[in-house]
């Protein structure tokens, strides 16, 4: 849907001779040199870029100071090629000269051949020349001018006898090369013959026959034009009074076509060098019942398998044109004629759009419109057509008195104006004419134009480029390019600019033009309405842009630099008023498309590697940008954060050499931009694309973004349209809707477009929960609030960290008291109370089910209208119960209502079979339906435990049958329960199936005593003793069996203290004191042997066993204590008191029994030999503590000095002046996972090299003994390791004595003097103090020294500092320390 517009349009003359006469064009695409030869009269005249005659050259004639070449009298030009490698012009003749000339006085001839050369061709690369002779043989030559291959060019068929005269083609042949070079092709006119009978398809090796293409009965005119992609070659020949031009392929099988719509002769074929344009040339041409001597170039193209004449150009001269495209430039086309003027053409392919989104396309006299915004049409299909007399050239929209209107120009140079029916309104809409294209069989709406009455020829008679409206007007602006006058030589190149007042008489519809101004400009390619004030924006070819006032007396004004392109942009589109008003007036006016894909606003780059770009004037969210790059994405953005673009990701950074941005607005959005590239982040996928960006169809360019709306259209590839909408716009739009309480439209804008549903709960929350009534009237079927409660989630996506937090605008402010309490005029009191205590996100789920399921039943129709989303409510909140409740309650006023109904009668609905959406207003459903409805989002399981739990056999035997399982299942199970004999007994069922066994356990116990065995047995197998205790209240003999049963269930376990005290609660003495031996609780032991009453012997022997028992257990003070008292042996007392370091007790028992011989046997000889191995084991705990801390800080410093080195060399491998916080960020991760002895970095868990020097294993082994192997060397040092450095600080906390360490070296040092001991002791005090101050200063300097370690380890480093922190304060209140002991240092006194 795109139209073919002239950017810029040069003409100028060249000397020729009078008469007749026929060019051939070449160009030079190192120097843009256009050379033009004249076939009668063998002239070649060389042309610069800027269209200035270089020089001329007569080929017949021999220049009196040179010995060049010449031809002869009767030959005429029948080919030219400029070489590039030979930087030469090779022209053929008619006499069979080959010439080469470079320059006006170098001209050589390179060959002849005898028989004379009709035409000629040089193969892409120009390697090879192909020549037809005037014996129709076919001459394939290369660069070297070698003949390779000679072979016969005519047909066998003769051409057919009833061929119409006019059909005179001058040339009698044509060759045409492939793009590759591959292939050529040639047609030829048997001699005595102006048409072809055949097409032949040559390979370039060998110059053999490929292929014979199939031709017409009337024979094809000897025109060809291969498509340079290679795709199809191109024919034409006679169809009636017309032309119709062919495809084929290689093989020679014809593939479609298209039919020219001017008769007269068609001389040329010429493709654009990007195979996108067909020029054809006609010679003696007339449109219609005219008659007269005309040239017409037809610019063709071809999308969606049609063709669409997209310019055409009229010469009166009838000299002969000629055409050819650029070999650089794929849209410049160079036209000359023989009656000496030459064209310089450049095109460019746009779309034209309206501000409200209707498209026009143009197809030669017909203009095909379609208003996106209501539908897309594929095109070639549209809404409406207008039927213009003659083609349209150049048009453009406007407005008139509130109706959108279109003006175009035609090829004959007419004004003409097409007019809306109502607003932008274009097709018919009324019964009446719909009524009137059906009867006449009319499939496509056609509306005739007006032709504008003109008092003179438009813009000074120069050729019409383009047209405008002026903005705020009934005004248009053309541009045309002046025609040269007679004389040749340079012309000036400036452009006509004449406004046109367009005026609507009243009782005509002819409308009139006035012309009321002309100014000059030089070098204007692109005009567009100016939104900001009442004119035109016009672009130069330098890109700088100017303002053109319509009812300013100063005309023409630049703009100023900030508005400039930095290179010119062929597309070009207005700033949005809206954008103009809310960014202030230095705002750039226009944003432009350069032909090298840089996107532009003004002077500040956009992006590069662009493809298409529109903009949406209006609508929620405000104006955007949208554009589309080579990799095939599509950006959309708010005209607000444009300033920003410098500091946008690397993809969207502008190109190396481009201008920086300064930013129009610079800084004002820096927040919001980084939320919106954040937005479309969730959770667990940081490489998301932002939400101003999305994906789109390879070759996708953008077509329309109509105004007040969230839908975007493309054209694809193939030509087809397709509408998608941007996130960035949808969530703009739900934003506009739920800010004006629109729910309706809101929800259709987020289901269509696959938007969380939450959106519309979670957006200015809690205002959903006062507007739930709106919802729930505005919706069109249940099924949507169904939709909504379903997919409701408990976080916010709009909050901080949500899937669209600050994606979307700021809701409206609300009063404080709308925000904190919503009024629920549709829920009970209770729920209301419960609203207004927590309307925060952590209830929303809850919250807005309770406010939908209050407007549901508020709303008319109730409950039996809105059974599904009432049971959803429910269903949401995992209220399975309270949705069975509501079914039940609706199968029962069903049954009720249908006594003396008959079945299927008024109010079922469409009975079991409804399960189809209801739209709202429809019929109440019944419970089957919305059971049905429940079961395709419950599990039919989850369900049916559900009716069990509610102790109703109907209601589960409801859902068995409505579901998709088989009720055979399930029914065996219901008749046992529906067999049970009481209805506690079937309750007990239920709950056992159930696996509620509290509550079975409780039917069980209230179905009788007969029951309470059973009762036992289920609480001990499933733990409920204690819940049947109080089930079986004051009930002696049954508290008495629980308890019994409860204390075995406790002895198992090993909890014996608890077991004695359940046994003695049951009065179950023997077993209560057993209980308490096996625990170790020796004084409850004894106290229960005495309670029930046992013989001394008795008690001995229960005394003896606790004394072996506690013993083992470790408890040695006990079994001490018991052997002195009930054993009365003090020998073995004091000896296992001596064994448990209770030296005091010990004495004190020795010397109260007189027993002073136990002092000297017994616990003189403990004490000596645990003050030994107490000081022993302190002096190899001193030594580990030196051994670890001087390691320690070894380490350290090499540490250090690395870190240092690191730092050093970082420094010199960065340059200067740059910030360093990154850099030693990294380095110091690195060095903490680096040993002082390894040149590997350990990283986390993984690193480069192992701790050891060995390779790891691959060799199997028994599994269980190396996890033990790795277990037990968990806590070792591994010198030389990463985690050297913590496993050192580690051990150095763990040597640390203890309170009760300390507690017992006091007593012992006590004990040792009171022996005579007293260096003894002394030495033992001031070995262990002496550990604890050592050991204390290498903890000190490790929490002052912490090393830099990763999370993990700086967490275990931290707990161990803590722990050694916490053991260090618990020794400081200990008070062993004895003040005699404490050492003295005596000063030295001299003498």
């Amino acid at each position: 849907m795109r139209n073919l517009s002239i950017l810029r349009d040069s003409i100028c003359k060249f000397p020729v001779e009078k008469g007749d006469h026929d060019v051939r064009l070449c160009t030079d695409s190192d120097t843009s040199h256009i050379y033009a030869a004249d076939v009668t009269h063998s002239t070649v005249c060389c042309l610069s870029g800027l269209n200035q005659v270089l020089w001329t050259r007569n080929l017949r004639e021999n220049l009196e100071d040179t010995s060049d070449d010449s031809l002869g009298p009767r030959s005429r030009v029948a080919g030219v090629a400029y070489l590039q490698e030979l930087e030469a012009l090779c022209i053929t003749a008619t006499g069979g000269e080959i010439l080469l000339v470079q320059g006006p006085k170098e001209v050589q001839e390179v060959g002849k051949l005898q028989e004379g050369i009709i035409c000629s061709a040089w193969s892409p690369d120009q390697e090879f020349l192909a020549i037809c002779t005037g014996s129709r043989q076919l001459v394939l030559m290369n660069k070297e001018w070698e003949v390779l291959a000679e072979d016969s060019v005519d047909a066998v068929h003769e051409p057919e006898d009833d061929i119409p005269s006019e059909l005179n083609v001058s040339n009698g042949a044509s060759i045409t090369w492939r793009g590759d070079g591959k292939y050529f092709a040639t047609v030829s006119a048997p001699a005595g013959s102006d048409v072809a009978s055949s097409l032949r398809v040559w390979q370039t090796e060998g110059c053999a026959l490929h292929a014979v293409g199939k031709t017409p009965s009337m024979g094809l005119y000897t025109v060809l034009a291969w498509q340079p992609n290679g795709r199809h070659l191109y024919a034409a020949h006679a169809q009636g009074p017309h032309h119709r031009v062919v495809l084929y392929e290689t093989n020679g099988l014809e593939h479609g076509g298209f039919d020219v719509p001017r008769s007269g002769r068609l001389t040329q074929l010429s493709w654009s060098s990007n195979s996108e344009l067909l020029a054809v040339v006609l010679t003696n041409a007339t449109a219609g019942d005219k008659q007269g001597n005309e040239d017409v170039l037809q610019i063709w193209h071809r999308s969606n398998w049609h063709w669409y004449l997209k310019q055409e150009q009229v010469y009166a001269e009838g000299q002969g044109v000629r055409v050819r495209w650029d070999e650089v430039a794929a849209l410049r086309l160079h036209v000359a004629s023989g009656a000496g003027w030459y064209r310089q053409v450049d095109l460019a392919m746009e779309r034209t759009v309206s501000r409200s989104g209707t498209a026009a396309v143009v197809d030669g006299a017909t203009l095909l419109l379609t208003p996106l915004q209501r539908a897309l049409v594929p095109p070639p299909m549209c809404a409406v057509a207008a039927v213009f007399p003659h083609s349209v050239q150049c048009l453009a929209f406007g407005t008139h008195q509130g109706h959108e209107v279109v003006a175009g120009v035609t090829s004959s140079n007419e004004l003409i104006v097409v007019q809306a029916k109502e607003g932008d309104l274009w097709e018919p809409t009324t019964e009446a004419e719909l009524d009137d294209m059906e009867t006449e069989g009319i499939q496509q709406a056609v509306i005739q134009p007006h032709t504008v009455a003109l008092a003179g020829p438009l813009v000074e008679g120069a050729i019409i480029r383009s047209i405008v409206w002026l903005t705020g007007s009934s005004s248009l602006l053309v541009i045309g390019t002046p025609v040269p006058e007679e004389g040749g030589g340079e012309q000036e190149h400036t452009d006509i600019l004449q406004q046109l007042s367009i005026s609507w008489e009243d009782g005509t519809e002819q409308p009139t033009a006035t012309a009321t101004t002309t100014e000059r400009a030089s070098g204007c390619i692109r005009i567009a309405e100016a939104a900001a004030h009442e004119g035109a924006l016009l672009q130069m070819q330098d890109g700088s842009m100017w303002t053109y006032a319509s009812r300013d007396d100063e005309g023409l004004s630049p703009c100023g630099p900030g508005a400039n392109f930095p290179m010119p942009c062929p597309f070009m589109v207005p700033t949005p008023l809206a954008a103009l008003q809310h960014l202030g007036g230095d705002t750039a006016p226009a944003v432009g498309l350069s032909e090298g894909g840089q996107l532009y606003w003004g002077s500040a780059p956009i992006q590069g590697a662009c493809t298409s770009v529109a903009v949406r004037g209006q609508g929620p969210g405000g104006p955007f940008l949208l554009y589309t790059t080579r990799d095939n994405m599509l950006h959309t953005l708010p005209f607000a954060l444009l300033g920003l673009q410098s500091a946008k990701p690397a993809q969207l950074a502008p190109k190396p050499g481009m201008p920086a941005n300064k930013g129009l607005g610079a800084g004002k959005y820096d927040n919001l931009y980084t939320a919106m590239h954040a937005a479309m982040r969730p959770q667990g996928a940081q490489g998301a694309r932002d939400i101003t960006i999305r994906a789109v169809e390879q070759g996708a360019r953008l077509l329309a973004a109509p105004p007040d709306g969230v839908r975007v259209v493309l054209q694809m590839p193939r030509g087809n349209l397709e509408g998608i909408c941007p996130r960035v716009l949808v969530l703009a739009g739900i934003a506009a809707h739920l800010q004006v309480h629109e729910y309706g439209e809101a929800f259709e804008l987020t289901s269509n477009n696959r938007v969380d549903l939450n959106v519309i709960v979670d957006y200015a929350w809690p205002q959903f929960l006062t507007h739930a009534e709106d919802f729930v009237g505005e919706v069109e079927y249940d099924q949507d609030i169904v939709d909504l409660l379903t997919s409701l989630k408990k976080e916010s996506v709009t909050n901080e960290g949500g899937m669209y937090a600050a994606a979307m605008p700021p809701p409206p402010s609300q009063p404080e008291a709308d925000r904190s309490s919503p009024s629920l005029t549709d829920v009970s009191a209770n729920d209301q109370e419960a609203v207004q205590q927590d309307v925060s996100h952590a209830n929303k789920i809850e919250l807005v089910a309770r406010a939908l399921r209050g407007a549901l039943l508020a709303s008319p129709g109730g409950q039996g209208r809105f059974l599904k989303p009432i049971l959803a409510t429910y269903a949401v909140v995992g209220d399975l119960e309270g949705a069975l409740g509501i079914i039940k309650e609706v199968k029962e006023r069903q049954l009720a209502a249908d006594e003396g109904t008959p079945p299927g009668g008024e109010g079922t609905g469409k009975g079991s079979d409804g399960d189809d959406d209801l739209q709202l207003g429809q019929a109440s459903l019944t419970a089957e339906q919305g059971l049905k409805h429940m079961l395709l989002t419950v599990d039919v399981e989850r369900l049916y435990r559900t009716a069990l739990g509610m102790y109703d056999i109907q209601l589960a035997y409801m859902v068995v049958a409505h579901s998709q399982r088989d009720p055979g299942e399930y029914l065996m199970e219901l008749q046992q329960l529906v067999k049970a004999p009481t209805e506690g007994l079937r309750r007990h069922a239920m709950d056992l199936h159930l696996a509620r066994f509290d509550r079975a356990l409780h039917h069980l116990v209230h179905a009788g005593q007969d029951h309470f065995p059973k009762a036992l047995q289920l609480a001990r197998a499933k733990g409920l003793l204690r819940e049947l205790l109080h089930l079986v209240g004051d009930r002696a003999e049954d508290r008495k069996a629980v308890l019994g049963v409860y204390g075995e269930v406790l002895s198992q376990r090993n909890m014996q203290e608890d077991s004695a005290l359940a046994f003695t609660a049951a009065q179950d003495l023997p077993r209560a004191l057993q209980a308490y031996k096996v625990a170790g609780h020796w004084q409850m032991a004894l106290t229960l042997a005495g309670r029930l009453g046992w013989q001394e012997a008795q008690v001995k022997r229960l005394a003896a066993e606790l004394v072996d028992g506690l013993s083992s257990l470790g408890n040695l003070a006990g079994a001490a204590a018991v052997a002195v008292h009930y054993l009365a042996d003090l020998d073995n007392g004091v000896t296992l008191l001596t064994q448990a370091r209770e030296w005091r007790e010990a004495l004190r028992l020795a010397y109260k029994h007189g027993r002073d011989d136990l002092v000297d046997t017994v616990i003189a000889p403990a004490s000596a030999e645990a003050a030994a191995s107490t000081v022993s084991d302190v002096r190899e705990e001193r030594e580990r503590v030196s051994k670890y801390l001087t390691r320690l800080k070894e380490v350290r410093h090499k540490r250090s000095a690395m870190q240092a080195a690191l730092a050093a060399d970082d420094e010199e491998a960065q340059p200067s002046g740059r910030d360093f916080d990154d850099t030693a960020s990294e380095a110091s991760s690195a060095v903490s996972g680096m040993s002082a002895y390894q040149g590997s970095t350990t990283t986390g868990t993984s690193s480069v090299t192992g701790s050891s020097g060995r390779p790891a294993s691959t060799v199997g082994g028994k599994k269980p003994h190396k996890r033990k192997q790795k277990k037990d060397k968990s806590g070792r040092i591994r010198q030389g390791s990463p985690e050297e450095e913590r496993a050192l600080g580690q051990h150095i906390a763990a040597l640390a004595p203890s309170p009760k360490q300390l507690t017992e070296a006091g007593q012992l040092a006590e004990l040792l003097t009171l022996l005579g001991h007293e260096a003894d002791a002394r030495v033992l005090q001031q070995q262990l103090s002496s550990l604890l101050a050592e050991q204390q200063a290498a903890q000190q300097f490790i929490t002052d020294n912490p090393p830099p370690e990763v999370s993990t380890q700086q967490k275990q480093h931290q707990q161990h500092t803590q722990n050694a922190t916490a053991k260090q304060a618990a020794a400081s209140v200990v008070d062993w320390k004895w003040d005699i002991l404490r050492p003295v240092t005596m000063p030295l006194w001299p003498g």
